[in-house]
């Protein structure tokens, strides 16, 4: 396409991204890892506690105007449900994003084939830092922009989508479902080509592979190497694109 692209993951704790210069990314696009039900309520508060700092974190590198997309649904554990969409968005909003959209998408099957009602559903909370200067665009850049999110209109015209797709992890998987797809259509719709998608989360890489293929550039942080050998085989990311940090994980 003619342009640079980048891809840089981090082997290292997102809540600290000094790689990252502030203002220098046009979307966040994440699923961060699943609540364990089983912990006690202090270690709830932890969890929410250390999802904080991220976010801190991803509110300090986005560009004003821009957005966050983070997949999250409701924890179960028998008896009970935990509202953690809800929680979500309080603790984004206290990182200084304004609410802005709740897509809710249908997942293959039930999460918990015992509880009733089925859970079925996931949430994508869509948040906004400041508002956007479109006086500070050229012509050229919003002529992209349209272009670049005309499909994704047409085919994600609604808050309400359902993806099929085959859940390939296992059964004691942590991570939380993730198709490509989703990252993929949010791409589309929030970014134009050349721009740059962080994902706090990396997880197996699903977020920098949508950007590669949609030639955008993309950040990612994973406290592990498990995102490099799906990113390596990526035909949208010659080797030297793909830039690899390791540092010491923040205690």
């Amino acid at each position: 396409m003619g342009m640079e692209k980048k891809h840089l993951v981090v082997i290292g704790d997102p809540r600290s991204m000094p790689e990252v210069p502030s203002d220098s990314v046009q979307l966040v696009v994440t699923s961060p890892p699943l609540f364990e039900t089983e912990r006690s309520p202090e270690s709830f508060h932890n969890y929410i506690r250390q999802l904080q700092l991220t976010f801190r974190e991803c509110h300090r590198v986005l560009e004003n105007g821009r957005y966050i997309c983070v997949n999250v649904c409701e924890a179960v554990n028998q008896p009970f449900r935990y509202p953690i969409p809800a929680h979500y968005v309080l603790l984004l909003k206290r990182a200084g994003f304004e609410y802005a959209n709740d897509i809710i998408w249908r997942k293959p099957h039930p999460s918990f084939p015992y509880c009733f009602p089925n859970s079925i559903i996931a949430h994508i909370l869509v948040l906004r830092k400041g508002k956007r200067d479109y006086k500070t665009q050229s012509e050229e850049d919003l002529h992209r922009f349209e272009i670049s999110i005309d499909e994704a209109r047409r085919r994600w015209n609604s808050d309400l989508w359902d993806i099929r797709w085959e859940d390939k992890r296992n059964e004691n998987s942590r991570t939380a479902i993730f198709p490509e797809e989703l990252p993929e259509a949010l791409i589309r719709l929030y970014t134009y080509e050349g721009e740059t998608v962080l994902d706090p989360f990396l997880g197996d890489g699903a977020t920098a592979r949508a950007a590669a293929g949609l030639y955008r550039n993309s950040v990612g942080y994973t406290p592990d190497y498990s995102a490099l050998p799906s990113l390596r085989r990526v035909s949208g990311i010659a080797p030297h694109e793909l830039e690899i940090i390791e540092r010491r994980c923040s205690e």
